[in-house]
């Protein structure tokens, strides 16, 4: 089974990126996929979102998955994989959250057959600007367990912005695939599709 973490802050577009993901993940190659989402707070949106395209979602409400649910994360992928044995696992965390803890209790847990594990981490060029310096720890975080960067809503910045995006994250450290997209619209997201190669 591969395992997909999808991370990045609150507002990103996280969602978008998996819906138009998963499109073309079923279509090309028939994959069985399942969402584990999280939101923080009580009521999932976005898990509504999701099954309103028809998608299989097990949400995980009233916190973080890093933190308080972590036990819950790990119950829910082995039931998944026991009952519905699918191709992928996405695992959309809440914005807050610290990918590398959920990566870390995945693959230190009995139980789970994981084949491949990788990790997107989603940013906004709207507001990435205003949000960097108030969000850097996070932020490091999440680009620390990387595997790409898509950087998205690039139709609401000019490309000086865009190439600035792209500077400040590698002087967080990383130094993987950056990709600029769209998600809204699917451009730009084949990159992306190389993961599941």
């Amino acid at each position: 089974m591969h395992f997909v973490l999808v991370s990045g802050l609150l507002g990103v577009g996280k969602t978008t990126v998996i819906l138009n993901m998963m499109d073309a993940l079923y279509e090309s190659k028939g994959h069985r996929i399942m969402v584990i989402e999280n939101d923080f707070g009580n009521k999932g949106i976005d898990g509504e979102v999701m099954r309103k395209y028809g998608m299989d979602v097990q949400e995980l409400k009233g916190g973080c998955i890093c933190c308080t649910l972590k036990t819950g994360l790990i119950d829910t992928v082995r039931v998944v994989q026991a009952n519905m044995d699918p191709d992928i696992i996405i695992v959309e965390p809440t914005g807050i959250a610290d990918p590398e803890i959920i990566i870390n209790a995945v693959q230190d847990c009995s139980g789970i057959e994981i084949d491949r594990l990788s990790t997107i981490i989603v940013v906004d060029a709207e507001r990435f600007a205003k949000t960097w310096k108030m969000f850097e720890r996070p932020l490091k975080n999440q680009l620390k367990v990387a595997d790409i960067v898509l950087v998205n809503k690039i139709d609401t910045v000019s490309d000086e912005d865009l190439d600035g995006i792209k500077e400040r994250i590698k002087t967080f450290g990383f130094n993987g695939p950056v990709e600029a997209v769209q998600a809204d619209k699917g451009v730009n997201m084949g990159k992306l599709l190389e993961l599941f190669e």
